[in-house]
């Protein structure tokens, strides 16, 4: 019988501690997997991406089905939202890119913790304590620096960083939309109807975007794999379930070290050095981040509490 969602228990420093680890460990899986998309011969970033879900929705759903899950309309319907959220974050971000630098697209997708802080307070009753908001503030200024400290990757254009906005909206979209499915869905659920419905929502982007779809050597398609299971699925299961006990604004705080890793990555495996500006800048992040974390893991997590009712209440299949 298919698991009630998981969010431990209200109160608990030990089950918020539990989500913050999955939150993190999901950061470092997507920073260290993001430099693998390089290493694809013969596709596009978008391309990249379409294959990444198709074969992502390929993976979960036997397992889904294997484990006793059964899919309904109402797992769909509660997934739509997010899964279409994060196809249009994939699509205007690769499309960003392509017309403004990397520089500029990643300094906006790091404004994201702003946007949850303007809304995760009415939509969840999650209110940050001062200390979070200051010290978030200085990782946003961190990742500032480790993308500032590199190369740029590209000519600047308005076209391109309206964008990187559009991105930068959707993923904050996603978060929030992901963190209200979460209130009927358990994780695995979830992630099984948002990759279904991404899956779908990519379809009409080769016709779309020319020369989106093409073909690869071996290594390609096992990067593909790699990056369809690992930073796919379990990147983003282990997000999921970190949304039933961790507080909007910490999860996406914790996302700002996605390009420390990132950066970290390129210069252990496709030799991009660091500069000593990004080297700064990515002590300020971790640094700020780590600040972060110990001021939510020493309170207790009250604004769950009422996440956790519902949830409880809720009904299930």
């Amino acid at each position: 019988m298919p698991a009630a969602p998981d969010t431990g228990l209200p109160g608990s420093a030990r089950h918020t501690g539990i989500g913050m680890l999955a939150a993190s460990a999901a950061v470092v899986v997507w920073g260290i997997s993001s430099v693998l998309i390089k290493q694809v011969d013969g596709l596009s970033g978008l391309g990249v991406a379409c294959y990444r879900l198709w074969l992502g929705a390929v993976v979960v759903t036997p397992a889904f089905l294997l484990s006793g899950h059964r899919f309904s309309w109402r797992l769909l319907r509660v997934s739509l939202l997010g899964g279409l959220a994060f196809t249009a974050d994939l699509v205007l971000y690769f499309s960003a890119v392509q017309e403004t630098s990397i520089a500029n697209a990643t300094v906006i997708g790091a404004l994201q913790p702003l946007l949850v802080l303007a809304i995760a307070g009415r939509l969840f009753g999650e209110w940050p304590r001062r200390a979070e908001v200051l010290w978030g503030i200085v990782a946003i200024a961190g990742t500032a620096l480790v993308v500032a400290g590199g190369d740029g990757g590209g000519a600047n254009s308005v076209r391109g960083d309206l964008l990187a906005v559009g991105a930068l909206v959707a993923w904050t979209a996603y978060f929030v939309w992901s963190k209200t499915a979460r209130l009927e869905l358990s994780a695995f659920e979830y992630l099984t109807g948002m990759a279904i419905v991404a899956s779908i929502a990519v379809i009409p982007l080769p016709f779309i975007f020319e020369g989106t779809l093409g073909t690869t050597n071996a290594s390609g398609w096992l990067t593909i794999g790699y990056i369809a299971v690992i930073n796919g699925l379990i990147g983003h299961f282990l997000m999921a379930f970190a949304h039933g006990r961790v507080t909007l604004l910490t999860m996406s705080l914790l996302t700002l070290a996605i390009p420390v890793f990132a950066a970290a990555s390129a210069a252990l495996w496709i030799d991009e050095p660091l500069t000593a500006l990004q080297v700064a800048g990515m002590a300020v992040v971790l640094l700020a981040l780590g600040l972060v974390s110990a001021s939510t893991a020493r309170r207790a997590p009250e604004v769950m509490v009422a996440d956790v009712e519902a949830m409880e209440s809720a009904p299930h299949p």
